[in-house]
């Protein structure tokens, strides 16, 4: 069975419809079957029937050799910008929209919702009532505003992620670049989302934070980052540091272990290394469906590798299945 863990789907009537905070809602133009939204970050253009209709999207699975797909919102729909009551607004809206595709269609789709992280007891209380509707993870950013995810203020949350039990499914944030430089799309995701990523699973290694949580469980997305990459630098350093050594007890790379990655790399040989790097058993499919940055051949990337039969099938779903405990 083939799992998708990284997509995201846009629950155009909630948002459409969102009742209170109405002034505070995303624009959603759906136009001739494309659906264009703008938040406060970020914007996402001419996106297909798939980007928000479930019908649409099982036959797209299809074609990329899907059987399950975890569908998430989308980041620019975190809304970690607003007032706490405006995003835990919204959370909820989307969280249940999402969690109303995964009923309707339990063979194909499981949902990730979202928390408004700015607010840690709405957080809570927002990924208990998740978890209570049958949510498989939360989708979270990488970090909110300046304040990074290794920030004390972010413990008690995941405390409570913990004691949940539920996938940490790790997007970085769009924004911050300059707006007039025409580069500036193209190298926010090329560049930008992959440093964001590393900066912030590095900082949460260095500070402990596997050790603090040894049962917190997140899967970064886009092969996380460089991590795989820049372990060995890190390593080295640790190496070299005592006052290191007081806060973490083993090397870098263990935290490896501890951590799942998708498989969103573009490339057959970096895939290859990831897993070579941190196992075939912390390697998830991902293909970023519907976004145009996606993987659409994640499977057949997989089929690609130069690995044991065994592998692939943990790369292709058995890993999915125990991290989304199905």
């Amino acid at each position: 069975m083939n799992i998708d863990l990284h997509s995201h789907f846009f629950p155009v009537e909630a948002l459409q419809n969102p009742g209170k905070y109405e002034s505070r809602a995303p624009k959603i133009v759906l136009d001739k079957g494309k659906l264009s939204v703008t938040s406060q970050i970020g914007s996402r253009p001419g996106l297909g029937p798939g980007a928000y209709d479930s019908s649409a999207r099982i036959k797209a699975l299809d074609q990329m050799s899907i059987d399950i797909q975890a569908i998430s919102p989308s980041p620019i729909l975190l809304f970690y910008w607003e007032e706490p009551a405006v995003a835990a607004h919204f959370s909820r809206k989307q969280n249940e929209a999402i969690q109303e595709i995964a009923k309707k269609h339990p063979d194909r789709f499981v949902g990730f919702g979202s928390v408004p992280l700015q607010s840690i007891a709405d957080s809570i209380e927002i990924a208990r009532e998740a978890k209570s509707m049958g949510l498989k993870g939360l989708e979270i950013g990488n970090a909110v505003g300046d304040r990074p995810l290794d920030d004390a203020s972010f413990e008690a949350f995941f405390d409570a992620a913990q004691e949940l039990d539920m996938l940490l499914f790790v997007h970085p944030l769009e924004g911050g670049l300059d707006a007039d430089d025409p580069l500036s799309p193209i190298l926010g995701n090329v560049l930008q989302f992959t440093f964001r990523t590393t900066m912030m699973i590095e900082r949460m290694i260095l500070k402990g934070m596997f050790e603090k949580y040894p049962n917190l469980r997140l899967c970064l997305s886009h092969g996380g980052g460089l991590l795989a990459f820049n372990i060995w630098r890190l390593e080295h350093s640790y190496s070299w540091r005592p006052e290191l050594k007081k806060i973490i007890r083993d090397k870098p790379s263990g935290d490896l272990k501890k951590l799942y990655f998708d498989t969103i790399v573009h490339s057959i040989a970096a895939l290859q290394y990831l897993v070579k790097v941190v196992g075939a058993d912390r390697v998830v499919i991902g293909t970023d469906y519907p976004m145009a940055m996606g993987d659409f051949d994640s499977v057949q990337k997989v089929m690609q590798l130069d690995l044991p039969a065994a592998e692939r099938e943990l790369i292709l779903g058995d890993n999915a299945a125990r991290a989304l405990s199905i």
